[in-house]
């Protein structure tokens, strides 16, 4: 009985010790996207518009995601995950051709499903009932 428990209980702290390593780490991931994001957001919505400095920020923002996306993969769902790099190839493609206000709206939906990943896997009692 008492080697049961013990197992159990290292079992348990384990998960949640787990849990909260990843939950860092998504944390880490999104808000870093999203922080980048906004601000070429912000860039195009200045009156001074650099084509070439935007689609690098982009396509650098994109090679962080990949970096990013290679840990994600474990633990959350691929679907969700295809969501946001679907995003992001239509914005990279709408700043390539320079049809901004498109790229705006691609952006703001990125930086929302990204959102929706962070809240979705957080660790409260909703998500666990």
């Amino acid at each position: 009985m008492y080697k049961e428990l013990v197992i159990s209980i290292i079992i348990v702290v384990m998960i949640v010790t787990l849990d909260i390593c990843t939950q860092k780490y998504t944390n880490k991931a999104i808000n870093e996207i999203n922080e980048r994001l906004s601000e070429i957001r912000d860039n195009i919505r200045s009156e001074n518009i650099n084509s070439t400095e935007i689609s690098k920020k982009i396509n650098d923002i994109y090679e962080q995601w990949l970096k990013y996306h290679e840990k994600l993969v474990y633990y959350i769902e691929h679907n969700e995950l295809e969501k946001v790099e679907t995003d992001f190839v239509t914005c990279k493609s709408y700043i390539e051709s320079e049809d901004y206000d498109l790229a705006i709206a691609e952006l703001e939906k990125t930086m929302f499903v990204l959102q929706h990943i962070n809240d979705k896997y957080k660790f409260n009692l909703e998500n666990i009932f």
